[in-house]
């Protein structure tokens, strides 16, 4: 069986999109829909633990729609509203499509979604939270800041970059697991999560203090810029010894050691699916590593290997 496939849909029809969205949002149902205008294309990448679909409605449109699956949308469109009952969602921001349903309408609508396998993100963020309950809630549908925004979308773009260059490449498991670690570390970090004791309370994922928490947030948002501590302590209004006293208080380490980590963990992620054309010094000054030696060393320090060994996995010799 195939690990991974694209597709390319399109369809003049308002029944038969419908059709096309069943099985991924079974309570999708347009409302006002004008059928002479009507045009659906839909461009799709799919691997075992994730998929990412681009899609375009060109008419005005009303639906009703509700997710079974965890789908993260990036919608953008002329007089487009969503609203979750009697609330609005902020459409600036990405948001969750949630179970219960969301409503939507727009003139003209385009997007680009994100589904994750639900059972492998819990098993994701198990092992890389600090608190651990009986399943994963999601606290509000909307990315937490619009930086934080911004991270996500630049995230899966870099990702539907690499397919384009090398679909092949997405084909091998290391590959694809690849991206869907880097999908789920970006989705733990964006969005306001935490975990269902089973007593019914919520324990926030990786629970810190407001400063620590925004200084965090600061980070993952903007690791790949030439940002330094200072930039971290000037964002989040406290001081560079205030912010150096408070991570190593909560998190026994200082803020210039998780920043480096992030963007190491960035540069691994790249390095297993990035296009041919991005070579390791390329991926790791994309990620502030300006002195190639000192980058190979601390990589070799984190991971146990060079960063050369992690790219020669990303195709099967020969």
């Amino acid at each position: 069986m195939a690990t991974f496939s694209r597709s390319v849909f399109s369809t003049v029809d308002p029944e038969t999109a419908r059709e096309v969205w069943a099985p991924l949002v079974p309570r999708f149902e347009f409302g006002r829909v004008d059928p002479q205008a009507f045009r659906m294309r839909m461009r799709t990448a799919s691997a075992p633990s994730f998929a990412i679909m681009d899609y375009t409605f060109s008419s005005p449109s009303t639906v009703e729609a509700g997710a079974d699956q965890l789908m993260v949308v990036t919608g953008r469109g002329r007089g487009l509203e969503v609203r979750r009952g009697r609330s609005t969602i902020d459409t600036s921001r990405p948001y969750v499509n949630v179970a219960d349903g969301l409503s939507a309408t727009w003139q003209d609508f385009a997007s680009r979604t994100v589904m994750l396998d639900r059972t492998r993100l819990h098993e994701f963020a198990r092992m890389h939270t600090a608190n651990e309950g009986a399943r994963l809630e999601l606290v509000d549908i909307t990315a937490r800041s619009a930086s934080l925004g911004r991270h996500w979308d630049a995230t899966v773009a870099r990702i539907g970059q690499a397919i384009a260059a090398a679909p092949e490449a997405f084909e091998e498991p290391l590959v694809a697991e690849a991206a869907f670690s880097r999908l789920a570390e970006a989705y733990l970090d964006v969005f306001n999560l935490a975990w269902a004791r089973p007593d019914g309370g919520l324990v926030p994922v990786g629970a810190r203090s407001a400063a620590v928490r925004a200084a965090l947030d600061f980070l993952h948002a903007n690791a790949a810029k030439p940002i330094s501590i200072q930039h971290v302590a000037e964002a989040v209004h406290i001081s560079t010894r205030g912010l150096h006293a408070a991570f190593v208080a909560e998190t026994g380490r200082p803020p210039s050691e998780h920043l480096r980590d992030i963007r190491l963990r960035g540069v691994r992620d790249e390095l297993r699916f990035a296009p041919p054309s991005d070579t390791i010094a390329v991926v790791a000054r994309r990620w502030g590593f300006v002195h190639l030696p000192r980058f190979a060393q601390a990589y070799q320090q984190a991971y146990g290997e060079l960063p050369s060994a992690t790219r020669g996995r990303k195709r099967p010799a020969g």
